[in-house]
């Protein structure tokens, strides 16, 4: 892996906490550990790959919290895995349906985890690289179109400049 991944963990316990960032770390990514969505808010950005997230919180569950991150700019697309102790088909559709790429049952085995979260930090990484060529297509018009205007206006004013000179003749 070229660089560590960061990665947001969302749960309400802390030992669970404590559990995913050493699991993350042995994976060699650099965990990022929240006990609540209104905490995590202010750090999710684009810079973060994913997002491990508790079902079964307090003050909001996981599915909401699902369907909030679904509706953020800028992070509507990072990847997210709920990871829960809840088992049933019901839960795991619910889950899809709020916007969660993939599940995971409590407690937590590192190679279903390693595994899992390998297929969607690739999807990410290829998502990522489609959007910085796209910038990098966007630039590249802007800066052409620019150029052709400037050799519009170039042309245009001397053409004024030789009717000017044709009608002084």
């Amino acid at each position: 892996m070229d660089k560590p991944k960061r990665i947001l963990a969302i749960d309400d316990e802390r030992i669970n906490l404590r559990v995913i960032g050493g699991l993350l770390r042995n994976l060699g990514h650099e965990p990022i550990l929240i006990e609540s969505f209104a905490e995590a808010k202010a750090l999710l950005d684009s810079s973060i790959d994913l997002v491990l997230l508790d079902v079964m919180m307090p003050e909001t569950d996981g599915f909401t919290v699902a369907r909030q991150i679904r509706s953020m700019e800028g992070v509507s697309d990072v990847p997210i895995i709920m990871v829960t102790a809840l088992t049933s088909k019901q839960d795991r559709l619910k889950a899809v349906e709020a916007g969660a790429n993939d599940f995971i049952s409590k407690p937590i085995d590192l190679t279903e985890l390693r595994v899992r979260m390998g297929s969607l930090l690739k999807m990410k990484e290829s998502q990522d690289e489609v959007k910085r060529y796209q910038a990098e297509l966007e630039e590249m018009v802007a800066v052409r179109t620019s150029a052709l205007k400037m050799a519009l206006d170039n042309v245009q004013q001397s053409q004024r400049v030789i009717l000017t000179a044709h009608l002084e003749t």
